[in-house]
């Protein structure tokens, strides 16, 4: 079928140098169970051929709206301009690494028609290998956050027994390789951007922590965060693996990134606890979080100097945290759990299209 001109999913692929896993990955979409959709792409000024290949194919599928950007927006700004022109309830945010099940979008829109509360899903996602082999090595199942606040992927490199292993349910965040969001949910959490108007991801971020920073927000508007093993999908990540538990594999596994995306994810994290931390936890947690905090700077000054350049990023950034902290504080002020009405009647819309589909 072609698509409505109000799809009950809008999928935001944002490519950048991708063109060794885009067939996948479009492919996937086009095998879905749930095929009333649209796809977003935009394209992150990629230099090798991926533009080309992805104009043949919108202009083969009158699903696809293709925007090329001429230079890298980064991550979270170019997701931001795609969800401006989402029409779906709702939204899911695709890596150009992931490859899903048929049955992906059916199972997630499934769980926000079923659960009003439910403001983001969280599939069940498997390892993708650089050759392109699907593996049954889990990825993650969902994000969790430790008392010092390191997030990291639920069950990652653990071998995947199926759902029986890991069953739907509340999880604390959904993990940003292919989240799907309540589209309400993510107009709630807006938050004023640093250059004017409002954004959905963090753009100060440019790239990395955005998913734990808004999975994070989301919480604190009373919004549930679920898991789905139902929903199924691999994912080629590309970063070091956060599931690993001692602090030598979590030294391996940090150091095993680009110099910049480690940055990047230290600067990152201090502006997210920065935007989130609630006063009561925070002195709860003081000890984990101060301990964690004296390791993680002596391990840079001794051991990864380099990544001192995100320090005077980080103090420049501070001041825009600390307005969109108490914008959010505004915001979940305002905000009561189960208290949106709106919230029962857009998942009865998505329950109602997914009938009409079957």
């Amino acid at each position: 079928m072609s698509v409505t001109t109000t799809p009950a999913v809008t999928v935001s692929l944002v490519t950048w140098n991708g063109l060794r896993w885009l067939p996948g990955c479009l492919d996937s979409l086009a095998s879905q169970t749930l095929d009333d959709y649209e796809l977003l792409i935009l394209d992150n000024g990629s230099a090798d051929g991926s533009v080309e290949w992805l104009r043949e194919r919108a202009a083969a599928d009158d699903r696809i709206t293709l925007f090329e950007s001429e230079v890298n927006l980064g991550y979270a700004p170019a997701h931001n301009r795609v969800i401006e022109a989402a029409q779906g309830e709702a939204v899911l945010l695709l890596n150009q690494d992931v490859e899903l099940d048929p049955g992906f979008l059916e199972a997630t829109v499934a769980v926000l028609a079923e659960r009003a509360e439910v403001g983001s899903v969280q599939a069940r996602l498997r390892r993708l290998l650089p050759d392109g082999d699907r593996t049954d090595q889990l990825d993650t199942t969902g994000l969790v956050m430790h008392r010092d606040r390191r997030a990291v992927s639920r069950d990652q490199l653990d071998a995947d027994s199926g759902p029986k292993r890991r069953p739907a349910g509340p999880v604390w965040g959904v993990d940003g390789a292919a989240p799907v969001y309540r589209r309400r949910a993510l107009e709630m959490a807006r938050l004023p951007s640093s250059s004017g108007g409002s954004e959905v991801l963090d753009e100060d971020f440019f790239a990395y922590k955005e998913d734990v920073d808004l999975a994070w927000r989301l919480r604190r508007l009373g919004w549930t965060a679920w898991y789905e093993p139902r929903a199924l999908a691999w994912h080629a990540r590309g970063g070091g693996d956060t599931g690993v538990s001692s602090w030598r594999e979590v030294i391996r596994a940090n150091m095993s990134n680009p110099p910049r995306v480690r940055a990047l994810s230290w600067r990152n994290q201090r502006l997210m606890q920065v935007k989130n931390e609630e006063p009561g936890r925070f002195l709860r947690d003081l000890p984990w979080i101060a301990w964690r905090e004296l390791r993680a700077w002596a391990f840079m000054v001794l051991a990864d100097p380099r990544r001192l350049a995100a320090v005077p990023e980080l103090w420049v950034r501070l001041p825009a945290a600390g307005r969109k902290r108490r914008a959010l504080s505004r915001t979940t002020q305002r905000a009561r759990p189960g208290g949106d009405a709106s919230r029962a009647s857009r998942a009865n819309l998505l329950q109602s299209r997914l009938e009409a589909t079957r």
